[in-house]
């Protein structure tokens, strides 16, 4: 495990394989430690890389919950998208890890690009006993951390967002903002202990909130809107981890340790190429039922929806060379 990313939640994620039959990075030579002064270098790399590994899943690492709403909400919903919108909006994210690979599971060496951003100790916020924060080189974060608004241009620019050909995996999507804890507090306000902290809301907040410099939207329609015109297809596999035998609390979703595992960006991506074919070819922005009716009832549709894709692709492309 690359430095930055060590510590006793690494070594938890590292027991958690067992069980699971999934392997481990293959080490420091499979990630590619990114700060300011080899941005340029490797976003030109990332880019070429895109062209072949179009399947990509994204990891972040951020302070922590520094504040929590005090309502009143509509629902559950509400109060989850709120938090998540206060802390993206109040902290600075500290790294930024996109793991990639092609439709078949092969993926580049390295796999991974770790993004090392500014942040300040002494004024960007951050709880005090953030266990987020230990293994990091705050100074060289401080000296030589990416600036924002130059890793915006270069990743909008690369065709990793608002590309409908790059396909993202993700463990949550908006639909997963209404999932209720087990414990809620009296007086209409809640317990911040749902999965969704270790979901990909966050990650996919934090990237939203770069690529726009702007506070996330006010409301769930905004966000959702705003997450479907930068990452167009996504593949939620928190639908489908019953298949892979991740264990699960009181049969209510993912317990604490599978949360933990599938809350690093190799562990996503590996989960989503051991998911049965037909899930991985039509699962993106799909329910699980409009996904098994195009596989089961008319794969023929399917294929020709493909080959309708691919002719608008190279006619797209052969208008562009004239």
């Amino acid at each position: 495990v690359e430095a930055g990313r060590g510590g006793a939640a690494a070594q938890a994620s590292l027991k958690s394989l067992e069980g699971f039959g999934l392997s481990p990075p293959i080490g420091s030579a499979d990630v590619m430690m990114v700060w300011q002064d080899n941005l340029k270098k490797e976003m030109e790399r990332m880019r070429d890389v895109l062209e072949v590994y179009d399947h990509v899943a994204l990891e972040t690492q951020f302070p922590g919950i520094v504040a929590r709403p005090t309502g009143p909400f509509n629902d559950y919903a509400d109060y989850n998208y709120q938090t998540l919108k206060a802390n993206v909006d109040l902290t600075r994210v500290l790294q930024l890890s996109l793991t990639f690979s092609d439709a078949n599971g092969n993926r580049p060496q390295p796999a991974t690009w770790r993004f090392n951003f500014a942040f300040d100790a002494e004024r960007d916020l951050f709880p005090q006993d953030s266990s987020e924060m230990r293994g990091l080189d705050l100074n060289l974060h401080s000296t030589q951390g990416i600036k924002p608004s130059e890793f915006a241009e270069l990743v909008t620019e690369s065709g990793l967002v608002l590309n409908e050909d790059v396909r993202w995996i993700t463990l949550g999507s908006p639909s997963t903002l209404s999932e209720r804890s087990a414990e809620e507090c009296s007086g209409g306000r809640y317990e911040d202990k749902s999965w969704l902290s270790f979901s990909s809301m966050y990650d996919l907040g934090y990237l939203l909130q770069l690529l726009t410099s702007q506070p996330l939207p006010n409301e769930i329609p905004g966000f959702k809107e705003s997450l479907d015109l930068f990452f167009p297809s996504c593949c939620d596999i928190s639908k489908h981890l019953h298949r892979l035998g991740f264990a699960q609390k009181n049969g209510e979703g993912l317990d604490l340790r599978s949360r933990q595992l599938l809350r690093e960006a190799h562990y996503l991506l590996e989960s989503f190429f051991r998911l049965p074919e037909s899930i991985r070819r039509n699962g993106f922005d799909r329910t699980e039922e409009h996904a098994q009716e195009v596989v089961e009832e008319n794969p023929r549709q399917s294929r020709r929806r493909r080959d309708r894709e691919d002719d608008r692709r190279h006619k797209g492309s052969r208008g562009a060379a004239v």
